[in-house]
C-alpha cells in the first residue's frame, strides 16, 4: 500500500508546554465511522477510518481519552494537542551540552577500527594505546584572545608567531601521534602509521591543479570503494569518518548501535550553533583534488559549481513518532531546507552581516543527507511539510554510547 493510500500519523513532543501535538494525514476524506483513541496507559493513539486502523507509540504518555474529538469539516487532516500524563522528569539538554557520537571516553584503548560496510579492518587491534577528545573548533581563537587580554603581570605578545611557536596559534594545526585516536566531532585524527595500508587506497593525485594547496586527498576502502576519510595536502593527519567505521572493542560491552550520518550531521550543526549563535548552515563540500578542474576559463568552472545544501536549526530538541518510523519515538533535530546557487551561499557567507555558518562535508555526504531530509519529509502531515521556501526535515540525534 503507497503512502498515499495509509494513514498517516505524527506526534511530536513540545516540553516547553508539556503537550504532544499530533498531526494525521487520512487517505479519504473524514466520515462519520471515522475514530481516534487514546490507550489506557495513554503511550498509543489510534486512528481507525474507512476499514483501517493505524497505532502510533506516543513520544511521552498523555493523559487518557477513550475518544478524541474528529472535526467533520469533511477534510483529510486531523490534528490535536494532548496534555502530558505526568511533569516531564528529563531535562532539556541546552545545545551546549548535546551528547557527542563516541567521544573518548566511550572509546576502549586498543579496539579495532573497521569498514563498517565491508568490515575490512583499518586499524589493528592494539594500535591505538590511547583515546583523547580534540578541542572544540574555535580553541585556537578562544587561547590567542586569551594571550591578548591576558593579566598584566604577563608580557603582551601580539605576534602570531610567539603563538604559533606555543602550539596554538590561528596557524597552527594538532599533528597526529602514533599509538594515539584523537576524537573529533565526527571523525578519528590517525597517524598514518598506524593505518592498515592495504585497506585503504587513495585518490590518484592530479599535478597542476590551481588551487591544490587548499583541497584535500580523499581516502576508500580498498575492498568496497567507499570514502572513509580525507587527508589533507601538509598530511599532518588522517580523518576517518565516524559515520563509516565501527570500532570493536574487546573488554567493554559494544554499543548497540554506532553513530550514522544523520546523528554526525546533526552534531556538527548543533555545535555551529552553540559556538557561532548562527541557526543557519552552508554545507559545502569538501574540495579533493580530483574535484578541482586542470585549466579552463571561470565560465567553464563555475558551470561545474552545483548547488548547495542549506538548512536552518528549526528546533534543536525534539521527540517525534511517525507511523512512517518504525523506530519511533525518535530524539532528533527539527530543520528547514532548501537548496541555494553557489553564487548566493558566497553572498550569504560573505556579508557583513552574515547569519550562516559554512560546515564542510564530503560531497556524497551531502547528497546522502539531502536525501535523508527528503525522506524525513514524508513522516510529517502534507499540510506541514513546507514552511514559505523552506521544506520541513528531521534529522535524527544522538543519545549517548547506544545511540
Amino acid at each position: 500500500m503507497s503512502l498515499s493510500q495509509r494513514i498517516l500519523i505524527y506526534a511530536e513532543l513540545l516540553s516547553n508546554i508539556r503537550q504532544v501535538s499530533v498531526g494525521c494525514t487520512l487517505p479519504t476524506p473524514v466520515s462519520t465511522a471515522t475514530q481516534a483513541t487514546v490507550s489506557a496507559d495513554g503511550r498509543a493513539l489510534t486512528i481507525a477510518h474507512d476499514g483501517s486502523n493505524q497505532t502510533v507509540q506516543l513520544p511521552e504518555a498523555v493523559a487518557p481519552l477513550s475518544q478524541l474529538p474528529i472535526s467533520k469539516s469533511g477534510g483529510t487532516s486531523l490534528s490535536w494537542r494532548l496534555p502530558l500524563a505526568a511533569p516531564l522528569i528529563r531535562r532539556t539538554l541546552p545545545v551546549s551540552e548535546e551528547a557527542v557520537p563516541w567521544s573518548a571516553t566511550d572509546l576502549e584503548p586498543g579496539s579495532v577500527v573497521a569498514c563498517r560496510t565491508c568490515k575490512s579492518t583499518i586499524v589493528d587491534a592494539g594500535t591505538l594505546k590511547v583515546w583523547k577528545d580534540l578541542p572544540s573548533e574555535n580553541w585556537a581563537e578562544m587561547m590567542e584572545f586569551w594571550h591578548c587580554h591576558k593579566p598584566h603581570g604577563h608580557i603582551h605578545d601580539n605576534d602570531e608567531e610567539h603563538l604559533t611557536n606555543r602550539g596554538y596559534g590561528a596557524s597552527s594545526r594538532i599533528a597526529a601521534q602514533p599509538g594515539v585516536g584523537f576524537v573529533d566531532l565526527t571523525s578519528f585524527l590517525l597517524a598514518d602509521s598506524d593505518l592498515v595500508t592495504s585497506s585503504i587506497s587513495v585518490s590518484a593525485s592530479t599535478n597542476g591543479a590551481g588551487n591544490e594547496t587548499k583541497a584535500t586527498i580523499a581516502l576508500h576502502c580498498t575492498s568496497c570503494k567507499v570514502q572513509l576519510g580525507a587527508r589533507s595536502d601538509q598530511a599532518l593527519s588522517t580523518s576517518i569518518f565516524k559515520w563509516q567505521v565501527v570500532v570493536e572493542q574487546q573488554n567493554r560491552s559494544a554499543p548497540e548501535s554506532s553513530p550514522n550520518l544523520a546523528q554526525c550531521v546533526s552534531a556538527m550543526l548543533l555545535a555551529t550553533m552553540a559556538r557561532s549563535g548562527c541557526s543557519k548552515s552552508i554545507l559545502l563540500p569538501i574540495k579533493t583534488r580530483t574535484d578541482l578542474p586542470l585549466n579552463g576559463s571561470k565560465s567553464e568552472r563555475a558551470s561545474q559549481e552545483q548547488d548547495v545544501l542549506s538548512i536552518w536549526m528549526f528546533n534543536a530538541n525534539i521527540t517525534f513518532s511517525s507511523t512512517e518510523a518504525p523506530t519511533s519515538p525518535v530524539n532528533a533535530a527539527k530543520v528547514l531546507y532548501r537548496t541555494v546557487s553557489q553564487v548566493e551561499a558566497n553572498k550569504m557567507l560573505e556579508s557583513i552581516t552574515s547569519d550562516v555558518e559554512d560546515v564542510s562535508l564530503p560531497s556524497e555526504a551531502i547528497t546522502t543527507i539531502f536525501g535523508l531530509l527528503n525522506k524525513s519529509n514524508f513522516l510529517i502531515p502534507q499540510s506541514d511539510r513546507k514552511f514559505k521556501e523552506w521544506t520541513v526535515g528531521l534529522l535524527e540525534k544522538w543519545n549517548g554510547k547506544d545511540g
